[in-house]
């Protein structure tokens, strides 16, 4: 029987336990664990994760790497890719992962492929930031390794959003700044599996909000696509090269890619749409190992 490996920090989590209960209607065994405690022996080349050995796993699906430091980050992929090259299949492919969970790289990506993004500025100058949030007039900051909407901030250009700029330059040493687009007060995640969009959704800021992440307390709706955003969003995952991914996408006076998300949930797709994304990626790695 083939064992497939799910990564996962809360062994709770909605989409870990779908993936879970997907690969056993398959036929195949499930095997979750977290990369927390991951153990590399470099002189006998074995992976762990407690007492697991992973390179005994057919296959990897990454739900959720985990929040760490930046050492810690990056030994996770580091580990991902020793796993991929020593024949472990792992899916999201690491260097999708990592280009996902990078907004800047992600952003340079979408603008070289002409796929629309609203102006972007990253920076550790504060001058020149000042500048982009002057000419935005209203400018939205995020951390370029960010996820579930923290520590997105949102400001105008005006004296108390240039000294919140400052303030966050100075934490930080960098900006990522990015001009607020207009909208009807929501976004749009479109989750593809294997170059097929499997649902998508309205995410619906709460009463007193702008950040529109379900994970933040926004609502999910059904949303239909128009061929405009649905081509966007398929082609913002061929990109970036990931198996399965949620697109962010704004309506704006046209529609924005906003971010791409590497290690979504299907969590609101399947309360909202009725359809459980897990099917298609377990379908997808039934298929490869």
């Amino acid at each position: 029987m083939k064992k497939i490996g799910i990564v996962v920090t809360d062994p709770d989590d909605w989409t870990g336990v779908a993936l879970c209960n997907s690969v056993t209607r398959s036929g195949m065994h499930p095997v979750v664990f977290g990369f927390s405690g991951a153990t590399s022996d470099i002189r006998s080349g074995k992976i762990y994760a407690g007492k697991l050995e992973l390179s005994v796993l057919d296959a990897i699906i990454v739900r959720d790497l985990g929040p760490a430091e930046q050492n810690g980050a990056a030994l996770r992929f580091d580990i991902l890719c020793q796993l991929k090259d020593s024949g472990v299949a792992v899916i999201n492919p690491p260097e999708a992962i990592a280009r996902a969970a990078n907004k800047y790289v992600s952003s340079c990506l979408f603008q070289k492929n002409d796929i629309p993004t609203p102006q972007t500025v990253v920076t550790g100058d504060i001058d020149a930031a000042l500048e982009a949030l002057s000419s935005f007039g209203r400018a939205v900051v995020k951390p370029v390794f960010g996820y579930k909407g923290i520590g997105v901030e949102c400001m105008k250009s005006n004296p108390r959003g240039e000294a919140k700029l400052r303030m966050l330059l100075e934490k930080n040493g960098m900006i990522y700044i990015q001009e607020f687009i207009r909208n009807p007060g929501r976004d749009i995640r479109v989750f593809v599996v294997d170059g097929e969009v499997k649902g998508s959704i309205y995410r619906i800021a709460p009463a007193g909000s702008w950040i529109n992440n379900l994970s933040q307390g926004g609502r999910a709706e059904i949303c239909a696509l128009t061929r405009e955003q649905e081509k966007i969003a398929l082609k913002a995952v061929e990109i970036i090269g990931t198996v399965y991914a949620g697109v962010d996408i704004i309506e704006g006076e046209r529609d924005y890619v906003l971010e791409i998300n590497g290690t979504p949930s299907g969590k609101g797709i399947f309360e909202a749409c009725g359809v459980d994304v897990t099917e298609g990626i377990v379908e997808y790695v039934f298929n490869m190992v």
